[in-house]
């Protein structure tokens, strides 16, 4: 029996995307939780940190190096949290490639290729544990952010392969499909009263997210708790999905 099954002490992580609402709220979580968490994003936090490391997350170099970094500070890694994402809202017939290509890259690619350098440190650091951001847009069509929707459906996925792939090693991996939450990336609704009511009235609960409701969800997927549960997509999303 687990004494404290929140307790993260001892625990090195790494999030992506953590100056944005939900990334700044996983952080915070994690490290009110006892986890040593390193903070990447583009651009340094306005409020300075020992343990924020810079980082492009369309660099697949850059997140190898990302990942030595914290091995060579901490001697290992625990738990990684691919928060970092983008949203473009464009009709399909106006969609460009490069538009396209971008929003694969930031939002499919690199939690690819960062769950694969976790891995690699995980399976030599006693097992991990691995959460993927996605979006109930990945699950359920919706219209104007084609390139955002096949994106988080490849992570939708790609959760599920990565772990078959990583069970044998320890390492656990998983999903949280937010829907819409109260942070820059809802701005769009923000903006238009009635639009906004319209979605609100699509949902169940009938009302945003919070970032700290899907960081209470992250702590549950990296956490003992949930330490038989891998290859699973947990919706937050105030009964959208259903609706």
């Amino acid at each position: 029996m687990i004494n404290n099954p929140i307790d993260l002490s001892g625990k090195i992580a790494v999030v992506t995307g953590a100056n944005g609402g939900i990334g700044a709220a996983v952080v915070s979580t994690l490290r009110a939780h006892g986890a040593r968490v390193f903070a990447t994003d583009l651009t340094a936090p306005q409020e300075p940190h020992p343990d924020f490391l810079q980082l492009d997350v369309t660099d697949t170099a850059a997140i190898q190096q990302v990942a030595q970094e914290v091995l060579q500070q901490c001697g290992g890694l625990h738990i990684w949290v691919n928060n970092a994402g983008m949203l473009q809202r464009s009709t399909a017939l106006d969609l460009t490639e490069q538009a396209w290509n971008l929003s694969l890259d930031v939002n499919l690619r690199s939690a690819v290729f960062a769950s694969q350098a976790a891995a690699q440190i995980m399976q030599n650091s006693g097992g991990g544990a691995i959460v993927n951001l996605t979006s109930y847009a990945g699950l359920k069509a919706r219209p104007n952010c084609i390139d955002y929707a096949s994106a988080k459906a490849g992570v939708h996925h790609a959760t599920k392969c990565l772990a078959v792939e990583f069970g044998p090693i320890g390492v656990r991996v998983n999903a949280i499909a937010p829907g819409y939450i109260n942070t820059r990336m809802s701005g769009w609704m923000h903006d238009d009263a009635a639009l906004k009511a319209e979605y609100l009235g699509k949902t169940p609960l009938g009302r945003l997210g919070e970032p700290e409701e899907i960081a209470m969800g992250v702590l549950y997927l990296v956490s003992p708790m949930s330490s038989f549960v891998t290859g699973h997509t947990l919706t937050i999303d105030g009964g959208i999905i259903h609706a």
